[in-house]
């Protein structure tokens, strides 16, 4: 098991810079002024801070951009009015009458998106080629879950966490084509299909984070939240990332030279009742 994963991607931490645990009260604790200790407190909260070891300068920027939870997320748990919306508050623009809710089994039991031939559904959240998606999806509303990655630079589709072919192949492999034009994200159907848990990341994910993605056992997100979990930390838990200074470094890898980071970073764990 990992030290320390957001959302099922690994976080690899150095060894000199492992997670520190630091806790937050909520409510007062002091002392009188007799010098009696009093407490008001209800609960803690953690904070956790650790660091990478070097890592090349592409994969330390989208970690970066994992850690403070860039992107939308999707659970289509809401209720039919807004279940549509993103992780952030982006309403959808529908064409036909694709369902939302949580009447619809996801692949988390935590709701889904069913679109039926000639349906789409259209978030405009400032899209950018350099992006990922990702999602579950099935046919219909039976059968097996399939996990679908887009890297669209460098235009590679993976299905469970293997690479497929290319992104405009994504229509005849699973039923459901994704489109990035003028700032929005488009999701149409060429049969009828059950979506869950998809995920717009505003960068391209380093190749290794593929596989991790597919194997989950957890939803990614909500964003710009993460489910963390690990054997570094007592979780699971949700919490809210913050990447901090990062360090140039030039370092040797089979035998090349790689310029690289060290790149800080803070985890905010929220309230468990959240």
């Amino acid at each position: 098991m990992a030290y320390l994963t957001l959302s099922g991607i690994e976080v690899r931490c150095s060894a000199s810079k492992g997670l520190i645990q630091k806790p937050t009260l909520l409510g007062p604790r002091v002392r009188t002024f007799r010098g009696f200790a009093q407490s008001g407190t209800r609960a803690r909260v953690f904070t956790w801070s650790g660091g990478t070891p070097p890592v090349p300068m592409a994969e330390a920027q989208a970690l970066r951009r994992l850690l403070d939870g860039d992107g939308h997320s999707w659970d289509f748990r809401s209720a039919p009015t807004n279940a549509f919306a993103s992780s952030k508050g982006a309403m959808a623009n529908l064409n036909g009458a694709p369902q939302a809710g949580t009447a619809i089994t996801g692949r988390w039991a935590y709701g889904a998106m069913r679109m039926a031939p000639g349906e789409q559904a259209e978030w405009s959240i400032g899209t950018r080629l350099d992006s990922t998606v990702g999602f579950w999806v099935r046919a219909g509303d039976s059968g097996p879950w399939t996990h679908v990655v887009a890297r669209f630079q460098p235009d590679v589709l993976y299905v469970d966490g293997s690479a497929v072919g290319i992104a405009d192949d994504m229509e005849g492999a699973v039923g459901l084509f994704i489109r990035l034009s003028e700032g929005q994200l488009g999701v149409s159907a060429d049969v009828t299909v059950t979506v869950s848990d998809l995920v717009y990341l505003p960068y391209t994910v380093p190749t290794a984070w593929v596989p991790q993605w597919a194997a989950a056992t957890a939803p990614f997100g909500p964003l710009p939240y993460h489910r963390a979990s690990g054997t570094g930390i007592p979780g699971p838990f949700q919490v809210l990332g913050q990447a901090l200074d990062a360090q140039p470094m030039e370092y040797d890898e089979d035998g090349a030279r790689v310029q690289g980071q060290y790149l800080d970073f803070e985890l905010w764990q929220q309230p468990e009742d959240t």
